[in-house]
């Protein structure tokens, strides 16, 4: 049995694919298994999958049809036997030590969850370059692993990538098929079933930002039914942590702010847009006295009062001043 499970979600991703696969096999830590779960491609990407399959004897396949990251996710934890597990998505890499600097943490502090830090790399540049910080870690409670993964500190996420599991921190715990912001859905589950928790500075996974994804993407309905996880999140940690009540809250509002950026820029959603833009309105004051909105945030929440005509206009010109129209800057 390996030391670590590698689950990797493959749907549609031949382009990045290989970058990704070899980024995991390149490891210094060579203890572990690649579960690849082909979740009905219809491109090149089960070939892919094969062809690494029949050349290293770490990788295991699994096909399924195309039910979503969530089913894929869960398939990939139903066939894992390791004590420990990472996801990684099939269009990101890591570093070469990414594996072995996760596993020494938790190994170090007999953690139960190890949370790294993410960078952001778009398509045009390479991964791993990036500026050298001080590496830390160190034992944290249940209130500041929410706070900081909330609030992005650092780089750290609510995303299943950028973490080292012990498997009991998925007991009775699968991702939810079919739903949007399914990781807010599950974080709590997640924390809750850890008895010690490592946060790192180390920043070893590359989070892939393709081109011109800003704008590409399209909102859905299932996006507007998918930010309730999000408020849901919100909701028990003003239950269960009241002292971070205010990151949760942050956390939400960002999820708003992101909804809007997509609606405003769809005329279907319209009528979805301006309920968005109401509950933002409602919350100005707090937006402007809490320390975790950047000016950013708070330039975006006085564009609302004209109407959405003129965020939108603010919302076109801020991508197109700071490259993220053309995805000519990371962000």
């Amino acid at each position: 049995m390996a030391e670590i499970d590698v689950i990797v979600p493959v749907y549609n991703v031949e382009r990045y694919l290989r970058k990704c696969l070899d980024s995991i096999l390149a490891q210094t830590f060579r203890d572990f298994q690649l579960i690849l779960v082909d979740d009905g491609s219809t491109d090149g990407s089960g070939a892919i999958c094969g062809e690494y399959a029949a050349k290293d004897g770490r990788v295991q396949v699994l096909r399924m049809e195309h039910q979503g990251v969530s089913a894929a996710r869960n398939r990939g934890l139903e066939e894992s036997v390791s004590e420990r597990i990472a996801f990684i998505d099939s269009d990101d890499r890591v570093a070469p030590d990414y594996l072995e600097t996760l596993y020494r943490c938790m190994e170090d502090y007999q953690a139960d969850l190890v949370i790294s830090c993410g960078v952001t790399v778009l398509e045009s540049r390479e991964a791993g370059k990036t500026r050298p910080r001080p590496q830390t870690a160190e034992l944290v409670s249940k209130a500041e692993a929410y706070r900081r993964v909330f609030i992005s500190e650092n780089g750290l996420s609510v995303a299943p990538w950028g973490k080292l599991y012990h498997r009991s921190a998925f007991r009775s715990v699968r991702y939810p098929v079919g739903e949007i912001f399914e990781d807010a859905r599950v974080i709590d589950q997640i924390i809750e079933n850890c008895g010690r928790i490592v946060c790192t500075s180390y920043a070893g996974y590359f989070y892939l930002r393709r081109r011109g994804s800003i704008t590409h993407s399209r909102i859905t309905p299932d996006y507007m039914a998918g930010i309730r996880n999000v408020r849901r999140l919100w909701d028990i940690i003003r239950e269960r942590y009241p002292q971070i009540e205010n990151a949760a809250k942050t956390y939400y509002l960002w999820a708003v702010f992101d909804l809007l950026n997509q609606a405003v820029m769809d005329p279907a959603y319209y009528e979805e847009a301006k309920c968005l833009r109401r509950e933002l309105l409602g919350e100005v004051r707090f937006i402007f006295s809490c320390g975790y909105f950047t000016f950013d945030y708070r330039a975006a929440a006085l564009c609302l009062l004209p109407g959405l005509f003129w965020y939108k206009l603010a919302w076109k010109l801020y991508l197109r001043c700071t490259g993220k129209l053309s995805g000519t800057e990371v962000p």
